[in-house]
């Protein structure tokens, strides 16, 4: 997962809005989406939030470090607006992150 632009699965950075029309406050959080070829969503899970995991501790800071690069990558949406055919932009400003995990 993660290297997907045109197609397949990747995160998605998201928000959800809290309090009211006087504070709004966001929550960010990522979540799975699947892209067709052409890079529109085809559909994503269904809670906003996901947790990281793995089979073992580098298989875990193997997904974190895709997770990060997803975040880093795509424009966070509102995750109740996202819907099928819609696209993602990605930031102006993206540069690849760096890993700081390494096996010695």
């Amino acid at each position: 997962m993660g290297k997907n632009e045109n197609g397949g699965w990747r995160y998605q950075t998201v928000y959800i809005e809290h309090g009211t029309d006087d504070e709004i406050t966001r929550e960010y959080t990522l979540c799975e989406v699947y892209l067709d070829k052409d890079g529109k969503l085809e559909g994503s899970t269904e809670n906003h939030a996901m947790s990281p995991m793995g089979d073992s501790v580098e298989e875990l800071i193997g997904t974190l470090q895709i997770m990060l690069e997803d975040a880093a990558k795509w424009e966070p949406v509102k995750f109740e607006a996202m819907e099928v055919g819609m696209t993602f932009r990605k930031k102006e400003n993206y540069r690849c992150i760096d890993s700081a995990y390494s096996e010695k």
